[in-house]
């Protein structure tokens, strides 16, 4: 047996064994174990990964049947690459495009086992196996399909991408652009040059190691396009607010929006019994409802889909067993349930946030976050003794402009000096035309 090592093996059994092991340590993020569209797509990459192990393999022992595998495993990684991308942009397995894959990847495979499939030649000093004929066209053209849609896909995720996840959406576009279309022209160039081979397979594989990276790194990015969430609110069976939290902006106003809910349980308490779960269609998206022994869900999206559905679901339940004790005892404050957005987390860490639309945009925090000058923190302690009506008020005097702190201390000073200029007798006077009027 001929043993044909050179520099396209090294680089090949290099590149497809540090693949290999990245894309396995993948598998044991807890962000994205369980996210449908990634697991297609680094089954995808899998493959690819495996077309350059059997192309090395082939290579080193000169072996044509190594080769013609090698060249199978392409249709399997097509197949899951598209399944992975129309899942991200629809959450749907389906499109044309996969048929068309299908399609080819028929050909493919016919064109493959018939004779003049493979060539052989000496390039670069070397003894290599090629593609040849119609098989190197329908070959160039399934990786050219492939290419374009993961391109059109990552430039849609990246001009749709939030503030907050903009990087990781560049890092994710410059893996596809590795990928396709830079990997693509090195390998038409190695059409006229042979050492091209070499940086066309380096390209592959470190765009498909940067985009997964980027993916499992922000889970985040894999649900920007299929749909958008705005919000979710939790009230109690009594129609009172318990909880509020906004991914993005809408123009329901929380006052239409709780009422709207209120409306909705009274109209739809049979159903919800039966089913527990109901989507609502709107003029701009879909309201998911969930209703529990204690408490009504209901979160506003711009589609519905069976993760936000489950999701929903699985908060509603955590979050009546998390606070079963304070829904047992009425408490409608809704700061009691502040904690609940450890459940966001667990259940909602994948969609990222739109409020935020450019680096300009002011960030305002709440009161015991920020920092006042002593004497003036000293003065509204003075005045407000409740602890959440100071925080309150601290806040929208730091939100303020600079003048409005040195004014409202002021008109306070002014407001009390009268009432001490004001006779016990005045204000009994006062108290009793006040009762009068009531």
């Amino acid at each position: 047996m001929v043993i044909n090592w050179n520099i396209e093996v090294i680089i090949d059994f290099v590149a497809a064994t540090i693949g290999l092991i990245l894309i396995v340590a993948t598998y044991y993020s807890t962000k994205s174990r369980k996210i449908t569209s990634l697991f297609y797509i680094r089954l995808g990459i899998i493959f690819i990964l495996f077309l350059y192990l059997l192309d090395g393999l082939s290579l080193l022992f000169v072996n044509k049947i190594l080769q013609i595998f090698a060249g199978l495993v392409l249709v399997p990684s097509a197949i899951f690459l598209i399944i992975g991308v129309n899942y991200t942009i629809k959450e749907s397995f389906y499109s044309k495009s996969l048929f068309v894959i299908f399609g080819i990847s028929m050909l493919f495979i016919y064109l493959g086992t018939q004779p003049g499939a493979l060539g052989e030649g000496l390039d670069m000093g070397y003894l290599r196996i090629e593609w040849r004929g119609l098989f190197n066209i329908m070959g160039m053209l399934l990786i050219s399909i492939i290419g374009l849609i993961m391109f059109y896909w990552g430039i849609r995720t990246w001009k749709n991408a939030p503030l907050l996840i903009k990087k990781e959406a560049f890092l994710f576009l410059l893996g596809i652009l590795f990928l396709f279309p830079i990997g693509v022209i090195f390998y038409i160039f190695y059409l006229i040059e042979p050492i091209f081979i070499l940086f066309s397979n380096f390209c592959t594989i470190f765009g498909a190691l940067l985009m997964i990276f980027s993916a499992v790194r922000e889970p985040k990015l894999l649900y920007i396009l299929p749909f958008t969430i705005y919000r979710i609110v939790v009230k109690d069976r009594e129609g009172h607010p318990l909880y509020d939290h906004d991914w993005s902006k809408s123009n329901i106003s929380e006052e239409i929006f709780t009422g709207f809910l209120n409306a909705v349980q009274l109209m739809s308490e049979e159903v919800m019994h039966i089913g527990g779960l109901l989507d609502i269609n709107l003029e701009e998206g879909i309201l998911i409802l969930k209703e529990s022994e204690r408490i009504t869900v209901g979160l506003v999206a711009s589609k519905s889909s069976k993760l936000l559905r489950d999701s929903v679901v699985k908060f509603t339940d955590d979050f009546e067993n998390r606070f079963n004790r304070e829904l047992k005892m009425s408490i409608k404050d809704m700061t009691t349930y502040e904690p609940a957005y450890e459940l966001i987390e667990k259940y909602f860490s994948n969609f990222p946030y739109k409020i935020l639309k450019s680096k300009k945009q002011p960030l305002l925090l709440t009161g015991k976050y920020l920092e006042i000058p002593p004497e003036l923190d000293n003065k509204l302690r003075s005045i407000f003794t409740d602890e959440k009506e100071y925080e309150a008020i601290k806040a929208d005097l730091i939100k303020s402009p600079l003048s409005m702190p040195s004014a409202f201390l002021s008109s306070y000073s002014e407001m009390k000096k009268e009432l001490k200029q004001i006779s016990e007798e005045d204000l009994k006077l006062l108290e009793s035309n006040s009762n009068l009027e009531e």
